[in-house]
């Protein structure tokens, strides 16, 4: 019995040839200073506080080749800009999952960085998950947020979380692909909250505060922005939009403008797009807040239904913008909104508008072909 127990000790103290070191293991784990003194002992990586976008980025190229998984424990992590790059924290590789504890994980970005908190880039870097983080990309404290306006990409280089293939202006790259962001806090951003172009991105249940472009944009598509909730407390330009994206859904999210909250567009498709679905969404704005626009649908195909849109304000309604056709609005309740169809393609498509509340609000038909079947009542050819 004793040859046996001491066999038995002895193969498990012995090392497994196979096994990956512990810098080369699928998970690797990233503490920093004021995370708690256990999180520290189990981690592979710990920052001192001062940049430590160096310990994190060190642990996403410690993982194999295969990819895998980087954990963020708790803490307030200092994110500063690496020197000739686009971001603070850098994915530069396929099959990465970088992921925190919630709220209890904070990526901060220093003072005077104008840069990206975390900055996906890469020819066809695909399959990567950033989620369970708090961002907050503090942009009183990097004002500047500036860009040659004449290089595509260069003045929006300035985003809590950006997924773009190249630098701008470089070499052509392979697109991103396959990239979500979810369950995140993503706040204070000086340009975009989210911004990712590719084909299925996906921004699901995150909390996004003011930014002063977009606080969630996809481009090229296809793509879904669904169950995320905007806060909107000072000036933004768009909640939640497209830029030359197609096949984009837009579902189950909300925004609330509230007192002193200043933005310009709730939901937007951009002008030649195709196919978006804008529904189930809620946008409420409370008194003292301003919003011009709750939806603003330019392209072909816009779907537009059971969406909640409201504001208090019955001298300064809401906008709802239909710009093209082949596309339907139905089932939504809108309180103090003008529904205007103004159909600038040449196209003559079909508009079809029915089944909607109106209260303190109206269907004005500007240019368009809208079915007078399907008018709402009161509403003349």
């Amino acid at each position: 019995m004793y040859h046996v127990l001491l066999s038995l000790l002895l193969s498990a103290a012995a090392p497994d040839p196979g096994a990956l070191p512990r810098s080369a293991a699928a998970t690797v784990v990233v503490a920093t200073v004021n995370s708690s003194d256990r999180s520290k002992a189990s981690a592979d990586f710990v920052g001192d506080g001062i940049g430590d976008q160096e310990e994190i980025n060190a642990a996403i190229r410690a993982l194999p080749d295969v990819g895998g998984s980087v954990q963020l424990m708790e803490g307030t992590y200092d994110i500063r800009k690496v020197e000739g790059k686009l971001g603070g924290v850098l994915i530069e590789r396929s099959n990465v999952v970088l992921c925190g504890l919630g709220t209890a994980t904070k990526l901060v970005q220093a003072p005077q960085q104008e840069t990206n908190v975390i900055r996906i880039i890469g020819s066809g870097v695909g399959h990567v998950t950033v989620r369970d983080l708090y961002v907050d990309a503090n942009r009183d404290q990097n004002p500047v947020g500036e860009g040659d306006p004449n290089v595509s990409h260069a003045r929006f280089e300035f985003c809590g979380i950006k997924a773009y293939c190249q630098e701008p202006g470089g070499p052509g790259a392979e697109p991103n692909h396959d990239i979500t962001i979810e369950n995140c806090y993503v706040m204070n951003s000086r340009r975009l909250g989210i911004m990712l172009e590719g084909s299925n991105m996906r921004v699901i249940n995150n909390v996004l505060g003011n930014a002063m472009s977009d606080s969630v944009e996809i481009l090229t598509g296809p793509g879904e922005i669904r169950g995320n909730y905007a806060e909107i407390t000072g000036r933004t330009h768009v909640a939640f939009g497209s830029d030359r994206g197609n096949s984009i859904i837009m579902a189950n999210n909300i925004v609330h403008v509230k007192e002193g909250g200043d933005i310009d567009i709730g939901f937007r498709s951009w002008a030649d797009s195709q196919r978006h679905v804008i529904s189930g969404n809620v946008l409420v704005v409370e008194p003292g807040g301003k919003c011009s626009i709750a939806i603003d649908a330019r392209g072909f195909g816009a779907i537009i239904t059971d969406n909640h849109a409201q504001t208090g304000d019955a001298q300064n309604r809401l906008r709802v913008n239909v710009g093209a056709g082949n596309s339907i609005v139905s089932q939504n309740v809108f309180e103090n909104v003008v529904v205007e169809v103004n159909d600038q393609t040449g196209t003559n498509k079909p508009i079809l508008i029915r089944d909607n509340i109106l209260e303190n609000s109206e269907v004005i038909v500007t240019k368009g072909n809208v079915n007078p079947a399907t008018r709402p009542e009161g509403e003349q050819p």
